[in-house]
């Protein structure tokens, strides 16, 4: 056989070996086997979007606790995925700190009474927020707009990042029709719009 050209297109995600070994030993340990490996965005992908997304192209962003995720689907294919290292807890470690309060009771606020966008009730709405290091009577009170004002320049951010990272690529355009967001930190209200 004889040619002149050839080429190969090819997507490859690497990963420290170390990690995948103790990954690999934990579940040998628990008796289980590994079938095999998957980025966990293609993963994500593959539960979340449907056939024709991934053929038209789509944009996947998994809104993690300590990362976001993003992933390029075209032509039924996954053509890109990168990373970036803010996610949910960085919101929730920004109310804690902005408001002095405990982390689990900044992750409670940020679940019950938080949103990315702002509402016209949100000055009238007052939150209860215990200080660090306080007894029980030891709280203070906000307004639920002084919440919002902190989440939503997070939020912005991660967004930011995550288009960023993609204007280099090219692949902004091939799946920028259509966004679809998962993961535990896309399901803060307002998130979406």
């Amino acid at each position: 056989m004889f040619g002149a050209r050839l080429g190969l297109r090819l997507h490859v995600v690497s990963a420290a070996v170390g990690p995948l070994r103790n990954m690999k030993l934990l579940a040998e340990r628990c008796h289980l086997e590994i079938a095999s490996l998957v980025v966990a965005t293609y993963a994500a992908g593959l539960s979340t979007l449907v056939e024709d997304e991934m053929d038209l192209g789509v944009t996947l962003i998994d809104m993690g606790g300590g990362s976001t995720d993003v992933a390029v689907f075209y032509d039924g294919h996954m053509v890109h995925t990168d990373q970036v290292p803010v996610g949910g807890n960085h919101v929730t470690n920004d109310i804690a700190r902005g408001l002095s309060t405990p982390v689990s009771y900044a992750e409670r606020m940020k679940t019950l009474y938080g949103s990315a966008v702002p509402s016209p009730s949100d000055d009238q709405e007052v939150i209860k927020v215990p200080l660090v290091g306080e007894e029980d009577d030891g709280e203070n009170q906000i307004s639920r707009s002084m919440l919002v004002g902190i989440i939503r320049p997070r939020i912005e951010e991660i967004y930011e990042l995550v288009r960023e990272k993609l204007e280099p690529t090219g692949f902004e355009k091939a799946g920028a029709r259509r966004v679809v967001l998962t993961g535990g930190a896309s399901q803060l209200t307002g998130v979406r719009e």
